[in-house]
């Protein structure tokens, strides 16, 4: 890949595995939500129109299903981040016919 594509790209990221070093970083995240340890973690390198880059985004994989839940955000050096959930609804169309 040519180095001048980056430049390019609205958004840049790379899905990794989690090290043992993550996992010491995030016990006491983890203790502190109650939740399972992840077992990705997806680092947003560039996003061009919005403001969330540079961050680590946790999550859990089903490889079974091919999907991937995330869990909660952190900068690199693991400090949370408080990122809003929110839930997009599409609704139907609704076609409007003479027949």
């Amino acid at each position: 890949m040519a180095k001048s594509l980056g430049d390019k790209i609205d958004m840049g990221a790379v899905m990794l595995p989690i090290t043992n070093e993550d996992k010491e970083a995030l016990n006491s995240i983890i203790e502190e939500m109650g939740i399972g340890m992840p077992d990705i973690k997806i680092s947003i390198y560039k996003n061009r129109r919005g403001r969330y880059k540079d961050i680590l985004l946790w999550c859990k994989a089903n490889r079974g299903i091919c999907r991937i839940d995330p869990i909660f955000v952190t900068t690199y050096n693991y400090e949370l981040v408080d990122i809003q959930d929110f839930k997009i609804k599409v609704k139907p169309r609704i076609e409007v016919s003479a027949f």
